[in-house]
């Protein structure tokens, strides 16, 4: 009897933990597709205003739908109307959430619908459940906790406006065009948490240590730097810096082509936030290279550059600017610890976040207008949180009017005790002391992989097709301790293309390195160079972290990799 109970033991507590995990998730979709009930208030540039927000549990990405009053069902014996059959004539999803309102756009059914229109969350739409594992059951249960949805069948070809796909660690559901809208984890001993527009996964608790370790590949040094021909800062050119450092160390590989990256320290982990085509990955590299969620973005489309926003110790979020639907559209996404949940999204504007005063922490949000003719707008503004939503004031010192705030780092690189503007615009390095230009270098850094190619004017008879770039952002450290930092950017030798989808080949890339000394701008490089695009780079504990990543795969060839690999930088 007691080899019976042991042998039976383990399935028991197996069986109870199946039990809790499929009580949380019953309970938890229960609550995540709640009835909410409300009205139309007005149609607003394309989109409508509905009377519901967060209060009630609505998240961005939630679907409403319009029922429209059918013929009555009328006993044949009774004479009484015991229903009628009434009709899904339009289904509307939520894109921004404000206080006391929401913004909704038309995914599909009546274009035009009048305020006072009765809305209903996740109630008739069409629903498709595809098992991409052994989850029969599961079912089921979505069934009893949303008891509201049509089920049109178990195949993802079907039509619907909601696809329920369980496969073999985590049910997710996704809109009509693909969207994932919740995740929820089917292991046992995770519980299911809501996660609106995001995917989760499995959390893993790293050491908490404060910048990467790695053990460096030893390699002689040959020599002291040499510095050749420093030029004035004021001067259009540059000098010389021969110096050479050990070569790069690998902390870990993942099968994506990145195409932006960024990095940031925030509650003892050091994160690396990785965009490809649709999809966010982010990893702690902490200790190696330790993946803590793979997100979709909450805006369909290209991500062309991707930044860590950090306005308080404790708070982080990431912004996305997307290419979507043939225009920007930009998102701030929350970090839960284990995926994202949707702050704004859709925001016709760029933003990008920066460390402003020097701390290590990406305190400082800023906003430039999109111009479909030039991509790069005029204005630049600070975005700040107030409440729940980004509002904007102008910013506390002088921009150049050719300034870009993707591809820039703001530090003090001079020593003056004032910050200075560097960016990459036109394969060119910038360096800007208020609306003065202090210093450009030669036509030989940036050529990142991320950019879009599109018509100016789609309703024009002429088409006029540009390119826009997004690069790389440079980084500022003090990389041999005289208490002055000096400018590591990512330099690159390719050929420009003015083809859809991508922006440049890259031959070759390397890390340059720019140095201020005694009015004049001395130039080097960290590392050897390598035969693939690096589009992200930090400095962190006396390393230089970066993300290099396989081209061949935006080109239709080759292997999605990127690689995440580290040198000192003394």
């Amino acid at each position: 009897m007691k080899t019976l109970l042991k042998a039976l033991t383990p399935l028991l507590i197996g069986l109870l933990w199946t039990v809790s995990a499929w009580a949380s998730l019953t309970d938890q979709l229960s609550e995540d597709f709640a009835p909410v009930n409300g009205y139309v208030v007005m149609a607003a540039g394309g989109e409508y205003i509905l009377d519901v927000d967060s209060s009630q549990g609505v998240s961005s990405g939630d679907l409403f739908s319009v029922v429209t009053e059918g013929e009555k069902i009328v006993h044949p014996v009774t004479g009484e109307v015991i229903g009628s059959l009434d009709r899904v004539s339009a289904v509307l999803q939520v894109t921004r959430i404000k206080t006391g309102y929401s913004y909704a756009k038309v995914l599909r059914g009546e274009a035009t619908l009048e305020p006072g229109t009765a809305i209903h969350r996740f109630d008739g739409l069409d629903a498709v459940f595809v098992d991409e594992g052994t989850n029969k059951d599961v079912l089921s249960q979505i069934k009893d906790a949303v008891p509201a949805l049509q089920w049109q069948g178990n195949s993802a070809s079907t039509q619907a406006d909601l696809y329920f796909q369980a496969g073999a660690g985590a049910l997710q559901v996704r809109d009509s065009q693909g969207q994932l809208l919740r995740s929820y984890p089917l292991t046992a001993a995770v519980a299911a948490t809501p996660a609106p527009v995001t995917m989760t996964a499995p959390r893993v608790v790293a050491p908490s240590i404060a910048a990467p370790q790695i053990t460096p590949t030893p390699v002689e040094n040959s020599g002291t730097v040499q510095y050749q021909a420093p030029q004035q800062v004021s001067s259009f050119s540059t000098g010389g810096l021969n110096m050479e450092f050990p070569r790069f160390n690998k902390i870990g590989q993942f099968g994506d082509t990145t195409r932006t990256a960024d990095f940031e320290p925030f509650n003892g982990k050091y994160l690396l936030a990785a965009g490809s085509f649709g999809q966010i990955r982010v990893f702690d590299v902490s200790n190696g290279l330790t993946m803590l969620a793979d997100a979709d973005s909450a805006t369909l489309g290209q991500i062309l550059s991707i930044s860590w926003w950090q306005p308080t110790e404790s708070e982080l979020y990431l912004v996305a600017n997307v290419w979507g639907d043939d225009r920007l559209e930009t998102d701030v996404l929350k970090w839960t610890g284990n995926g994202f949940s949707v702050v704004e999204k859709g925001m016709r504007k760029l933003l990008a976040a920066f460390d402003g005063d020097g701390d290590g922490r990406s305190e400082l949000l800023l906003t430039q207008d999109f111009n479909r003719e030039t991509f790069y707008g005029n204005r630049v503004r600070e975005a700040y949180l107030a409440g729940d939503e980004l509002d904007y004031r102008d910013v506390a010192f002088e921009i150049p009017r050719n300034f870009r705030i993707i591809g820039a780092v703001i530090a003090d690189v001079t020593g003056d005790q004032q910050p200075e503007l560097s960016f990459v615009r036109n394969r060119r390095l910038y360096i800007y002391s208020g609306t003065q230009q202090l210093y450009k270098s030669n036509k030989e850094i940036g050529a990142s992989i991320s950019g879009v190619t599109y018509d100016v004017d789609p309703a024009a008879q002429n088409p006029m097709i540009t390119t826009a770039v997004c690069e790389v952002a440079p980084v500022a450290a003090d990389l041999d301790g005289d208490g002055i930092k000096e400018i590591v950017a990512v330099g690159a030798e390719g050929t420009l293309l003015q083809a859809a989808g991508v922006t440049s080949t890259v031959d070759q890339s390397w890390l340059a390195v720019f140095k201020y000394q005694d009015g004049m701008m001395l130039k080097g490089t960290l590392g050897d160079k390598l035969e693939r695009p690096i589009q992200g780079v930090a400095v962190v504990d006396g390393q230089a972290v970066m993300v290099a990543t396989e081209l061949g795969s935006l080109l239709g060839e080759g292997q999605k990799s990127s690689y995440v690999l580290a040198v000192p930088v003394q």
